[in-house]
């Protein structure tokens, strides 16, 4: 006799591969907690538990993310990745408020695993739901002929590159800075540095333009030779780019493409070559940012969180082990670094550096009353008061010293 689990995990794996569309509808509850008496915020997080229950529910209970054994054998080994699923569409049933400090929402969702890119309204709900961060563009271009020292490029609004890939992101509904504010910073030796591929010029930039992410990178165009097309040359672009984080300078995507365009005017063939690749190079982006980002959002998302205020190793390591049980969302504490009082730590949290941040505020985390002193997308800053002696201190008796 088959077994029934098997028999469905094939079924949904061959149509994965077949590019079958897989969806299904589901009930859940999502809870929020309610801090500062702020029930609107507590509604959203609510909301947003309940739809990533959804996809874990629909997807992620299909199989074990291990290796599945029964008997002995086994039985499946990682058919599918629930991150692929995000919530098609959904309607709240009912909302209340659970308890004094919680806030529970109930929805019916329905959860696909068809290509995100293509659902306009899942795009948008996604870009919301990561907070509709801002995306600037630092992309130098060499057509057939021009300079290579970059130092064109303030002598443009925008390149090529950039029109096209600000263009096709837009179009998804991302919101995008103006690449003529970059050239109007006084910072142009930045500018430079970034365009040339320095990851953390690029990223200080960014912050310093109040954009969330950046998207550098190169468009080179060469003349092929060799060629007979009655007349015409063939221009050949090659366009690589990668985007960051800027708050936390980490890479989201990578892509390099390239493509060729006859013409008979070397800059028309050129900007005509950039286009054509620059649109591929977009499309590539765009599915890889939001491929990410959906694993974020329903899965885990890391969030750096800088520490102030640590008073020892020993500290370092309390605090961190009662940061790991807070309670709803946190997956994970790993600690990066301790110099001084300074601590740096990698959560990983089912939620957003907002989210964590109204958790954190004001709060006592085990001895520790934390104070949030700085948020941004992905990374959030607090200072701690330890209101008992550290494990490392030992109180000296009142008679020390009188023997």
């Amino acid at each position: 006799m088959r077994n029934p689990i098997f028999t469905g995990l094939r079924a949904v794996r061959l149509m994965l591969l077949a590019g079958t569309c897989v969806w299904a509808q589901v009930q859940v509850t999502g809870m929020g907690a309610i801090t500062y008496n702020d029930i609107s915020a507590a509604r959203d997080r609510a909301l947003q538990d309940a739809l990533r229950k959804a996809v874990e529910q629909t997807l992620g209970t299909m199989i074990d993310s291990q290796t599945r054994v029964e008997n002995y054998m086994v039985v499946e080994d990682r058919i599918l990745n629930w991150t692929r699923g995000y919530v098609k569409a959904y309607q709240i049933l009912s909302e209340r408020k659970a308890a004094e400090d919680l806030y529970e929402v109930t929805v019916t969702a329905q959860v696909d695993v068809a290509d995100l890119e293509k659902d306009v309204n899942a795009v948008e709900h996604l870009i919301h739901s990561m907070g509709n961060p801002r995306i600037m563009f630092l992309v130098d271009e060499k057509n057939a002929g021009s300079a290579s020292d970059g130092s064109h490029y303030f002598d443009v609004s925008m390149t090529a590159a950039e029109t096209v890939l600000m263009n096709k992101f837009m179009e998804k509904g991302f919101q995008v800075i103006d690449p003529a504010t970059v050239r109007a910073s006084k910072e142009r030796d930045a500018v430079l540095a970034a365009i040339n591929g320095d990851q953390k010029a690029a990223a200080a930039l960014a912050v310093a333009l109040e954009a969330e992410v950046v998207v550098t990178g190169k468009a080179v165009v060469t003349v092929a030779t060799g060629v007979n097309l009655g007349g015409m040359k063939s221009y050949q672009a090659n366009l690589d780019a990668r985007v960051i984080d800027a708050d936390v300078g980490t890479v989201l995507a990578t892509a390099m493409k390239n493509s060729a365009y006859p013409h008979i005017d070397p800059v028309s063939g050129g900007a005509k070559a950039i286009e054509k690749a620059g649109a591929l190079l977009a499309d590539e982006l765009i599915g890889k940012i939001l491929q990410k980002w959906r694993s974020k959002f329903y899965q885990a998302n890391t969030v750096k969180l800088m520490v102030t205020g640590l008073r020892s190793y020993t500290d370092a390591s309390h605090f961190r082990g009662a940061l790991t049980y807070l309670g709803r969302g946190i997956k994970a504490v790993n600690q990066r670094q301790i110099a001084g009082s300074v601590g740096e730590f990698d959560v990983e949290i089912a939620g957003t550096a907002d989210q964590l941040a109204r958790e954190l505020d004001q709060r006592k985390v085990s001895d520790y009353m934390v104070d949030v002193t700085g948020a941004t997308a992905n990374q959030v800053t607090i200072s701690i008061v330890r209101s008992t002696p550290s494990p490392t201190q030992t109180a000296v008796p009142d008679t020390a010293g009188l023997e």
